[in-house]
C-alpha cells in the first residue's frame, strides 16, 4: 500500500467539503487520523473510513456521494 496516495486521496476530498471541523470534533477526528495513520492495507483504511463515515461527513461537509467516490478511487488502488 503507498500511504502517501492514500493520504493524497484523503485529504482531497476532506478539502473539497464545506466545513471544517469544530473544536468538539477535532478529538475525533485525531483518533481517525491515527487509527488511519496505523493501517496496513487499503482494507483496513476503508474499515476505518465505513466505521467513521457519518463523523467524516458530519465533521468536514461532505456528501454520501463523495466518501463513496474516494471509496472507489482507494479501491482502484488496490488493483
Amino acid at each position: 500500500m503507498n500511504k502517501s496516495e492514500v493520504l493524497n486521496i484523503i485529504e482531497a476530498t476532506l478539502k473539497g467539503g464545506s466545513k471544517t471541523p469544530g473544536l468538539f470534533d477535532l478529538p475525533k477526528m485525531m483518533g481517525i487520523k491515527s487509527e488511519l495513520q496505523s493501517c496496513n492495507s487499503i482494507n483496513d483504511v476503508l474499515g476505518v473510513i465505513e466505521n467513521h463515515k457519518n463523523i467524516i461527513c458530519k465533521a468536514f461537509g461532505l456528501s454520501d456521494e463523495a466518501i463513496a467516490a474516494t471509496v472507489e478511487k482507494l479501491k482502484a488502488l488496490e488493483s
